[in-house]
């Protein structure tokens, strides 16, 4: 997906900001910024799209998104219907890596520090015990001010960078131009799959969208995200399978169908290449972990 280049709206004097977001739904474009970007979600699920990873997220996802890696999140179909029992409610940490002086990172004392940065530019998943105190400090945020605040968020910065309780979310080599004329086009695309991915979708039809012929759009979509658009419509139907799997008590074959797939052996073959597991492996570690 391409991005578009985001600019945040911090105070003149601050290269910090502390954002409590209470929304209907996640509301922005596939986007990157200079600035570093902590990311905990207090309330809804979704998909959460970070460079080339798209992934199902929740209530208590926590994730650092490094200098301008593109990223969204965006919240399931029923969000954007006009519920009042659902809201979509986040802290966010918007602050430039600069905030800390240009000596700063050359310190011993931060050499730690300092490789996290460079591993966050991949963007990352935080769990466990890092999750768990880094969050509790996460919320106090926004109700400190001055030295409290960024003494708070250097703390929570050094947990980070000591753990190893995380997962990468972009690919290794991935990489995106910075061209935001595309944006428009590859935004529709991916809420368009989003709200019709349980059933057939033609070549055809999501090309009319971007306004080329099918096959300028398999090259357009393929420079872009570094994947077919086939397999970009595969990831978003793995991922709802491994939700459904997780939450309803239908059965592994009725879950596909749900989803999208219309062969139970390329379903099968494409949910194994994505996840390691087969889905039947897949339930029964979740039931194991429930129980």
């Amino acid at each position: 997906m391409k991005p578009i280049l985001g600019k945040i709206s911090t105070p003149a004097e601050s290269q910090l900001m502390v954002i409590e977001r209470r929304e209907p739904y996640f509301n922005n474009l596939f986007h990157f910024h200079p600035e570093c970007e902590l990311v905990y979600v207090v309330e809804s699920h979704g998909r959460r799209i970070v460079g080339d990873s798209i992934e199902h997220f929740e209530k208590g996802d926590l994730v650092f998104v490094g200098s301008n890696l593109p990223h969204v999140w965006y919240n399931e179909e029923v969000y954007y219907q006009g519920r009042t029992d659902l809201q979509a409610r986040s802290v966010v940490v918007y602050f430039l890596q600069e905030l800390f002086g240009e000596k700063f990172f050359s310190l011993e004392e931060t050499r730690q520090l300092a490789d996290f940065f460079q591993r966050a530019r991949r963007g990352m998943k935080i769990y466990g015990k890092a999750h768990k105190a880094a969050t509790r400090s996460l919320l106090r945020l926004p109700a400190q001010k001055g030295m409290d605040r960024i003494i708070s968020l250097l703390q929570i910065l050094q947990l980070l960078s000591e753990t190893q309780e995380y997962e990468y979310l972009a690919s290794i080599g991935y990489t995106h131009a910075y061209n935001p004329r595309d944006n428009h086009k590859i935004d529709e695309v991916f809420k368009f799959v989003l709200s019709n991915y349980h059933r057939d979708i033609s070549l055809n039809e999501v090309a009319r969208i971007t306004n080329f012929t099918p096959q300028s759009f398999c090259r357009f979509f393929k420079n872009r995200t570094k994947k077919s658009f086939v397999q970009f419509v595969n990831e978003v139907r793995i991922g709802q399978v491994c939700r459904k799997l997780s939450e309803e008590e239908w059965s592994i074959a009725e879950t596909a169908y749900s989803c999208g797939f219309q062969n139970l052996s390329n379903f099968n073959r494409f949910f194994k290449e994505m996840t390691g597991k087969t889905p039947k492996a897949y339930r029964q570690e979740i039931k194991i972990s429930e129980s």
